[in-house]
C-alpha cells in the first residue's frame, strides 16, 4: 500500500525508498540496494500482501506492470552501461519475479501481461541461455539456470520446442554445476553455512523435478541432499543458527522450513534445538577435504560449547580473510567470534573491514590483511590428527602469505566432562616481521585483560579465559569500535548495521614464533580476583604495553603529598593480585597497586623474553601517577618483600625514589627462580640456560648504577632466611660500593622466608607511618593494641637478637609509664585513663654507638 498511496518501496531489509517517477533506478544506491531493485525483488512484498486483496490487486498489478515498462524504457537491451541493469544474477531474479508477477497481472490486466511482461519474460528467457552470457561455477550461474529451468516448465503450451531446449540446456548446467560446487564431504564451496543451505534447497527443488520428470539425474540429487545434510547438522549452533562465518547472517533455522530439504531426524532435532527428532551419534565432525572442524560438548543444550574452526579457501565467491579463524561459543553466548557480513559494497570501509583478516581470529602479517581472494586455494588446507568421541585434534595450514607460513593446531579434549582447548600457533618465514593473532571477542562479554592473556565475564560470571605461552615477546592490547587509521573491532548482526565489539591483539616481532594458547571454560587459567566487577576500583593504563593497576589516595593533604607503590610477591600459577593493602590502607597515604600479571606466574615487573617493555611501562606509570598527584619523586617509596621486594628495588633505584622499603629480596633473580620457578626464568629471559639465568642476575646491579645516591633503603630479612647470605649481604655491599649509604637493614630471629610476610606488614607500615610523618627514624615491625576491660595497651616489638628495648608511654607531649632496657619484646601498660596514647621505642644493640628510637601512632583507650 506504501507504493500505491505514496509511490513508497519499503522492505525489511532497506530504508523506504522513492519511486520518484523512475529516477530510483539510476540513483547512486549501494550494491546491494540495486540488485533489490533491478531484480525486482520489492515484488515479493507485493506478491501476498496487495496482489492477492481483491481491492487493491487490479490497481497494484497495473501499477507494478508500469514500474517494469519504465525499466524496460529505460534498459532496453544488455548493452547498457549500468552495472547492475543486467547483472548475471540478477536478471535471473528478475525473470523469476516477473514469472510470478505476470501469473497475477493475466487475472486482470491479460492485455498487459501480453504487450509488456511476457516479451519481457521470453527475451531474458533467451538472454539466460545464451552461454556467452552464463556465469558458469559459481552460484550466479546456478541461479541463472534455475530461473532458466522454471520458465522452461512454466512456459505456454506454444514454446513447447524452446522450452524443452531450454529444459535441457538448465539441466545440464545445473548437473554440471552441482558436481563441481561441492566438496567430496557434501559442502557448498563457497565458503558460508547459509549459502550451503540455500543451494541445498535448490538442490532439493531440482531433484524434485528431475523425479517428477522422469530425469536419470534424479539419484545423483538425492545422494548429494544426504551428504549435504551432514554438515547442515553439525555446523547449526545450540541456538538453531550458523555461526558468522563469512557471509553468514545468523537466522533462526527452526522457522526456515529447512525441514523439508533434510528430513532426517538428526537434523529436526539440531534445528528445533532438540524439541523433536533425535540427536546425532556423534558430536564432532571433521571434514579435511571441506576445511572444517566441528565441536559441540551436548547436543539438545542452548548453553552447549561449540567450536567452529576453518582452515577452507574452496572458492572464491563469499570468501572472507578468514583463514585458521576460531570461533566459539558457550554457555549462550559468543565468545571468540566474527565480525560477520556488512554489505556487498566492496568500497565500503566497513565492508572492507568484514572480509579482511581484522574482523576474524586470524594472523596479520606487517598490518596488512591478505586480500579477499587470490586463487591460492591449494595454499589452504586442513589435517586431521585425531578424531574422539569427546573432541579433536587438527592442524590447519595458511600459505597464502608472500613469504610466512601459519600452522594452527587445535586440541579439543573433555576432562571430566568439561572441554579444554589448546591451540598452538607456529608462525615461520625467514625474514623479520611484525605479527598480529587476533581475537575478536562477542558483544555480550566484559573483559578483563592481563599481560599475557584475558579474562571474559558474561552478567558477571566467568564464562572463559585464554592464556598465551610464547618464546618470543608478546604485547596484548585491546581496541573497540575504532575506524581510523582503519576500522577495528566491529561486529555486524544485520547486513548494513555496525555496533562496537572488542578485539584482542597479540604482537610480536621476529622472522618465526610458537605461541601456544589455552583456552579455559573451567578449571580456569586465572584465578577471579574480582578485576571485572562492577564495583572494581581497578584501572588500565593503556600504552605499547597496557598495565591493571589500583590507585587509592591518602585521607588528607598531608597524606597525598607522598605515594607509595606496592609491587606484589610470587603467587600460585595464574594468580595475580596485590600484597599489604590492609596494612597500607591503615595509613594516611596515596597507594599505588600494580598488577605484575605478566606470563603465568609473574615476570618481577621487568621482562618479557629479555624485553624490558614491561619495566618501562611500570616506570611509565609511576611518574604520570605522581605527576598527576604532584607528588615529587623524592617524596615516592616503593614497598615489597621477596619478587615484590625485588621490583621495589628494580624501580625504586631507576627512579631514585625517596625511599624503598623490602623484605627478604631477591637480588640475584636468575639463581632463585632457576630451579623453583623455570617457568619464569623462562618468561623473562627466553630460556633456562646458564646465560639466562646470569642475565637476570644482573638486573638489580643495572638498577643500582641507576641511581643517584640520594635513595634511603630499608631491609627486613630473616636470620633463617636463605635470602640473607645468598641475596641480602650481597646487595648490602653492591649498595655501599655505589655510595649508597642511608640503607638499614634488619635481621630478625627465628624468621624463615616462609614467614617473612607476617612480619614484614607491620614492619611496612611501622615505616610508613615516620615517611608520612617526615621522621628519618628507622623503625622496628610492632604490634600496637589495647584491652578495654583492663584499660590496657599491648605492644610487641619485632627486634634482633641481643637487642636491648626501653618504652616511654605518652598522652600528649606527657610521658605516663615507662619501662627500661630489657629483652622484653612485649610490654603491656595497665590501669589507664581514658584517653590518646603512644610509645616512643628505644632500642640499643652490639656495636651500636648510641641507640635508635621511633614512635608508634595513636591509640585511643575508652
Amino acid at each position: 500500500m506504501n507504493f500505491i498511496e505514496d509511490g513508497l518501496l519499503s522492505s525489511a531489509q532497506f530504508d523506504d525508498l522513492k519511486y520518484d517517477n523512475g529516477a530510483m533506478w539510476a540513483a547512486p544506491y549501494p550494491r546491494g540496494q540495486q540488485r533489490y531493485l533491478h531484480g525486482f525483488i520489492f515484488l515479493v512484498d507485493w506478491f501476498d500482501t496487495v496482489l492477492v486483496n481483491e481491492q487493491s490487486a487490479p490497481e497494484a498489478a497495473r501499477l507494478a506492470t508500469e514500474v517494469v515498462e519504465d525499466w524496460i524504457d529505460r534498459y532496453p537491451n544488455p548493452q547498457t552501461d549500468h552495472p547492475m541493469a543486467y547483472h548475471d544474477e540478477t536478471t535471473a531474479q528478475r525473470l523469476m519475479n516477473l514469472m510470478s508477477l505476470d501469473m497475477r497481472v493475466q487475472n486482470y490486466h491479460p492485455d498487459l501481461s501480453q504487450r509488456v511482461l511476457q516479451p519481457l519474460i521470453s527475451t531474458t528467457a533467451d538472454l539466460l541461455a545464451r552461454d556467452d552470457f552464463h556465469a558458469a561455477g559459481n552460484n550466479h550461474g546456478m541461479f541463472q539456470d534455475l530461473a532458466l529451468l522454471y520458465w522452461s516448465i512454466l512456459s505456454a503450451p506454444t514454446e513447447e520446442r524452446r522450452s524443452a531446449a531450454y529444459f535441457d540446456v538448465a539441466m545440464n548446467r545445473l548437473r554440471n554445476y552441482f558436481s563441481e560446487c561441492f566438496t567430496k564431504d557434501g559442502v557448498h564451496v563457497e565458503n558460508t553455512p547459509t549459502y550451503h543451505l540455500m543451494v541445498s534447497r535448490h538442490v532439493a527443488n531440482v531433484q524434485r523435478i528431475a523425479v517428477a520428470a522422469g530425469h536419470p539425474d534424479a539419484p545423483f540429487y538425492e545422494e548429494l541432499v544426504k551428504r549435504a545434510e551432514i554438515y547442515a547438522v553439525h555446523a547449526l549452533m545450540p541456538d538453531r543458527t550458523y555461526p558468522p562465518i563469512s557471509d553468514t547472517q545468523q537466522n533462526d533455522i527452526s522457522r526456515s522450513g529447512m525441514q523439508k530439504i533434510f528430513t532426517s531426524e538428526e537434523f529436526a532435532y539440531a534445528s528445533s534445538g532438540g524439541s523433536t527428532g533425535r540427536a546425532p551419534d556423534a558430536r564432532t565432525l571433521v571434514l579435511p577435504d571441506s576445511g572444517y572442524a566441528i565441536y559441540r560438548s551436548k547436543w539438545g543444550d542452548p548453553n552447549a560449547t561449540f567450536a567452529f574452526f576453518s582452515a577452507a579457501y574452496n572458492a572464491d565467491y563469499h570468501k572472507h580473510s578468514d583463514d585458521l579463524s576460531f570461533f566459539l561459543r558457550s554457555a549462550g553466548v559468543d565468545l571468540l567470534s566474527e565480525s560477520g557480513p556488512y554489505s556487498y559494497d566492496y568500497k565500503d570501509p566497513l565492508s572492507k573491514y568484514a572480509y579482511s583478516q581484522f574482523a576474524h581470529n586470524s594472523l596479520v602479517v606487517d598490518g596488512r590483511s591478505l586480500p579477499r581472494t587470490d586463487g591460492k586455494l591449494n595454499d589452504v588446507h586442513l589435517r586431521s590428527v585425531d578424531e574422539r568421541d569427546d573432541g579433536f585434534t587438527v592442524v590447519g595450514t595458511n600459505a597464502r602469505y608472500e613469504d610466512v607460513i601459519h600452522e594452527r593446531k587445535i586440541d579439543i579434549n573433555e576432562i571430566d566432562g568439561f572441554p579444554q582447548i589448546n591451540v598452538t600457533d607456529s608462525i615461520t618465514s625467514p625474514a623479520k616481521h611484525h605479527y598480529q593473532l587476533l581475537w575478536n571477542l562477542g558483544t555480550d562479554v566484559d573483559i578483563t585483560l592481563h599481560g599475557q592473556g584475558f579474562e571474559l565475564f558474561h552478567k558477571n560470571r566467568k564464562v572463559m579465559d585464554l592464556l598465551v605461552s610464547a618464546d618470543v615477546a608478546t604485547i596484548i592490547t585491546i581496541r573497540e569500535g575504532v575506524m581510523k587509521p582503519r576500522p577495528l573491532g566491529w561486529r555486524f548482526p544485520r547486513f548494513g548495521q555496525a555496533e562496537p565489539a572488542k578485539v584482542v591483539a597479540i604482537s610480536f616481532t621476529g622472522p618465526s614464533a610458537t605461541l601456544t594458547t589455552s583456552i579455559r571454560l573451567s578449571d580456569f587459567n586465572y584465578v577471579d580476583r574480582g578485576l571485572a566487577a562492577q564495583d572494581s576500583k581497578w584501572s588500565r593504563q593503556d600504552g605499547k604495553v597496557p598495565l591493571n593497576y589500583l590507585f587509592s589516595p591518602g585521607k588528607t593533604a598531608s597524606g597525598r603529598n607522598r605515594l607509595v607503590v606496592v609491587f606484589s610477591a610470587i603467587q600460585g600459577v595464574g594468580d595475580f593480585t596485590y600484597n599489604y593493602k590492609a596494612s597500607i590502607d591503615a595509613v594516611d597515604i596515596n597507594a599505588l597497586y600494580i598488577l605484575d600479571d605478566f606470563g603465568d606466574q609473574g615476570s618481577y615487573y621487568h621482562s618479557d623474553h629479555r624485553s624490558d617493555t614491561v619495566f618501562q611501562a611500570v616506570q611509565r606509570l609511576i611518574k604520570t601517577i605522581a605527576d598527576r598527584e604532584g607528588v615529587e619523586v623524592s617524596d615516592i617509596v616503593t614497598v615489597g618483600s621477596s619478587k615484590g621486594g625485588t621490583a621495589a628495588l628494580l624501580h625504586g633505584l631507576a627512579l631514585s625514589v625517596g625511599r624503598i622499603v623490602v623484605g627478604a629480596p631477591q637480588t640475584r633473580i636468575g639463581s632463585f627462580v632457576a630451579r623453583p620457578h623455570p617457568n619464569i626464568l623462562e618468561f623473562m629471559a627466553g630460556g633456562t640456560s646458564d646465560s639466562d639465568v646470569e642475565y637476570l642476575d644482573g638486573l638489580i646491579d643495572s638498577a643500582i648504577s641507576k641511581n643517584n645516591g640520594t635513595t634511603a633503603i630499608s631491609i627486613l630479612v630473616g636470620r633463617n632466611d636463605h635470602h640473607l647470605s645468598h641475596h641480602v649481604l650481597p646487595l648490602s655491599e653492591k649498595l655501599a660500593a655505589k655510595e649508597i649509604t642511608d640503607t638499614s637493614l634488619t635481621i630478625l630471629p627465628d624468621l624463615s622466608h616462609a614467614d617473612v610476610g607476617s612480619v614484614f606488614r607491620f614492619f611496612l607500615a611501622a615505616n610508613l607511618e615516620q615517611w608520612v610523618a617526615k621522621s628519618s627514624e628507622e623503625a622496628l615491625a610492632y604490634i600496637l593494641t589495647t584491652k578495654e576491660s583492663a584499660r590496657s595497651i599491648r605492644i610487641k616489638v619485632y627486634a634482633p637478637a641481643e637487642t636491648q628495648i626501653s618504652y616511654r608511654l605518652f598522652s600528649g607531649s606527657e610521658i605516663v609509664r615507662r619501662r627500661s632496657y630489657s629483652e622484653r619484646d612485649v610490654v603491656i601498660f595497665d590501669d589507664l585513663a581514658p584517653g590518646n596514647y603512644r610509645v616512643r621505642v628505644f632500642r640499643t644493640e652490639p656495636g651500636m654507638t648510641e641507640p635508635k628510637a621511633f614512635t608508634t601512632r595513636w591509640i585511643n583507650v575508652e
